[in-house]
C-alpha cells in the first residue's frame, strides 16, 4: 500500500531539514536529553549559598571573572621556550593534559617524547631516546602546570620558539608555540612528530620566519590582542575551531608594518609575510595565549569556585579551580562527536580528549561562544537556533558575562563568561569545549565538541568543602 510518510523528528533539526527538502510531511521538537543531577551534591550546594560562607565566595567570584572581565592581553614578542615557561629546564619536556607517566601514555604521546629527545640532540636514536626516558633522566611536566598551554600533544622543549603574551591587566606572561606552517601544520609541538625536515622547519621558523615578526611586535610595543578577539567573534570565529577571521584582522594589524621594516634582509621579511598569509588558523596560538594569561590572574584566588583550566592526555581529563590553585581533579577523557573528515573515520579511530586548547573556554570562547560561529556548529549538524542554545545555556553555569564580546546572533548581548564549579554541580549542566578529532596513529580526522565530564567537578567540589570545612 502506497502510504505518505508522517515523521516527528525530536533533537537535532538538521534531520528535519533533510526530510522537508525532500517533501516529507514532518514536524520537529525541540528536545535533548535530560540533564542527570547528583541530588545529594546539588543539595549541599543550596545550603552553601544560603549560608554566609557565600558572601566571601561570591566576592572571590566576582573578583575572579572581573579579571577575565579586564584582561588586556598584547603580544609582546618571540622568544625561546626554555627563556619564557616556568621550570622548562634542559631535559625537560611539557606535553598536554593532567600529568602522567610514560608507561601511562597513549603513542602520540610517547612518539612525542622519543621526538624531543632526538630534536634537541639528548639521544642520536629512537632506542637511546626511549632509554633515556625510561632511566627517569627526562622531566616530563604538565603544560598546563607552566605558564604555556599544550595544543595537542602539547610537546615543548628549551630550543623551540614561542609566541609570548602579557596580560597588562594582571601582569601574567605566557608563551604558546606558533603553527609550523601548511607542510608540517601540527608538526613536532602539536603532533608529536620529529624528522630531520620537521626539525630543520622548527629551526627555520626561529632563525628566519619569527625574527621579523619579533621586529614588528616590539617596534610597535606590543599588539593588543583583545581588539582582534573581540571583531572576529562578531565575524563568525569563536576563536577554538575557527579563527578566520581573526587570522584576516591579525594580518591587517602587521602586514604593513613588516614590509616597512628596512633592517633586515628583504627576501627575510618577505618570507615571514608570506608564512603569516598561508598559514591557516594562525591567530589560534595568540588566543590560547591571551586566555592562558587571563587564567593565570585566578590561580590560588582564595574561596573562588571559578574554573581556571581544562585539558586533557588521551587517557584522563583533569579540572583546576581557582580556589584549590594547581590541583587536579581528574576522570576518563570524553571522546568528541562531530564530523569526520572521512566516511571512513569512526570513533574506533578517534583518540578520547587530547589538548589544552580547551583554556580559551576558560575564557568565555569556543563551546561557549558557539552562537557567534554557527558556521562552526553546522559542523555538528546543529541549525542557528541550536547554537544560540548553546551559549544561552552555558550561561546557565556561568559568573558573568563579559561585555567585551557582543554577539549579533544574541542581538547583541555579551557572552558568558568564568565557568562556576558551583552552577555546574547544581544544574548538572556541563561545559561545551570545540576542538579537532585526533587519530590515534596521529594527525586530525575531523573536528566537533565534548561535554567536560562531570566526575571532575564532584571530586572538586567536595576537595574545595574539605579545604574550607563545608
Amino acid at each position: 500500500m502506497d502510504k505518505k510518510m508522517k515523521v516527528i523528528n525530536i533533537g537535532i533539526s538538521s534531520f528535519y531539514d533533510a526530510l522537508a527538502e525532500q517533501g516529507v510531511e514532518v514536524a520537529q521538537i525541540d528536545w535533548k536529553p535530560p540533564v542527570k543531577i547528583n541530588d545529594e551534591l546539588a543539595n549541599k550546594v543550596k545550603e552553601i549559598m544560603a549560608s554566609d560562607f557565600a558572601e566571601k565566595m561570591n566576592k572571590a567570584n566576582d573578583d575572579a571573572v572581573n579579571m577575565l572581565i579586564n584582561a588586556d592581553p598584547v603580544w609582546v614578542g618571540v622568544d625561546l621556550a626554555g627563556n619564557v615557561i616556568e621550570g622548562l629546564d634542559d631535559y625537560t619536556v611539557t606535553h598536554s593534559g593532567p600529568p602522567i607517566s610514560f608507561d601511562e601514555m597513549v603513542m602520540l604521546h610517547q612518539r612525542g617524547m622519543v621526538s624531543a629527545c632526538l630534536f634537541e640532540g639528548w639521544a642520536k636514536t629512537e632506542e637511546e631516546a626511549l632509554e633515556l626516558i625510561k632511566s627517569g633522566k627526562i622531566k616530563m611536566i604538565s603544560a598546563l602546570d607552566t605558564n604555556t598551554v599544550g595544543a595537542g600533544t602539547g610537546i615543548i622543549t628549551k630550543n623551540v620558539a614561542m609566541i609570548i603574551v602579557k596580560d597588562r591587566h594582571n601582569g601574567k606572561v605566557t608563551a604558546t608555540f606558533p603553527a609550523e606552517g601548511i607542510k608540517f601544520q601540527g608538526g613536532f609541538c602539536g603532533w608529536g612528530l620529529y624528522s630531520k625536515e620537521i626539525a630543520e622547519n622548527l629551526y627555520y621558523m626561529r632563525d628566519h620566519l619569527l625574527p621579523p615578526m619579533d621586529k614588528v611586535a616590539k617596534n610597535k610595543g606590543g599588539l593588543p590582542l583583545k581588539p582582534i578577539l573581540a571583531e572576529s567573534m562578531q565575524m563568525g570565529d569563536e576563536n577554538h575551531t575557527r579563527q578566520s577571521a581573526a587570522d584576516l584582522l591579525f594580518e591587517h594589524q602587521i602586514l604593513l608594518d613588516m614590509a616597512k621594516i628596512d633592517d633586515m634582509p628583504r627576501q627575510q621579511v618577505l618570507d615571514s609575510m608570506n608564512y603569516i598569509v598561508e598559514t591557516p588558523r594562525f591567530f589560534h596560538c595568540f588566543g590560547q595565549g591571551a586566555s592562558r594569561a587571563a587564567n593565570l590572574g585566578n590561580v590560588g584566588r582564595e574561596y573562588s569556585t571559578m574554573v581556571t583550566a581544562v585539558c586533557g592526555n588521551g587517557v584522563r581529563f583533569g579540572i583546576k579551580i581557582a580556589a584549590l590553585g594547581d590541583e587536579w581533579f581528574e576522570t576518563e577523557a570524553p571522546y568528541m562527536t562531530g564530523q569526520y573528515t572521512s566516511s571512513k573515520f569512526t570513533i574506533d579511530d578517534q583518540l578520547p580528549w587530547i589538548g589544552d586548547s580547551c583554556v580559551v573556554e576558560c575564557a568565555g570562547l569556543g563551546g561557549l561562544a558557539a552562537a557567534a560561529s554557527p558556521i562552526v556548529c553546522n559542523l555538528r549538524g546543529m541549525t542557528l537556533k541550536e547554537a544560540i542554545g548553546q551559549t544561552r545555556e552555558m550561561e546557565k553555569i556561568c559568573i558573568s558575562k563579559n561585555y567585551n564580546y557582543p554577539i549579533p546572533n544574541l542581538d547583541f548581548d555579551f557572552l558568558p563568561s568564568g565557568i562556576d564549579m558551583m552552577k555546574v554541580i547544581e544544574t548538572g549542566i556541563c561545559p561545551c569545549i570545540h576542538g579537532g578529532m585526533f587519530n590515534k596513529e596521529g594527525g586530525l580526522i575531523g573536528a566537533g565538541m565534548a561535554r567536560v565530564p562531570m566526575e571532575c567537578f564532584e571530586k572538586a567540589f567536595k576537595a574545595y568543602c574539605e579545604k574550607y570545612g563545608l
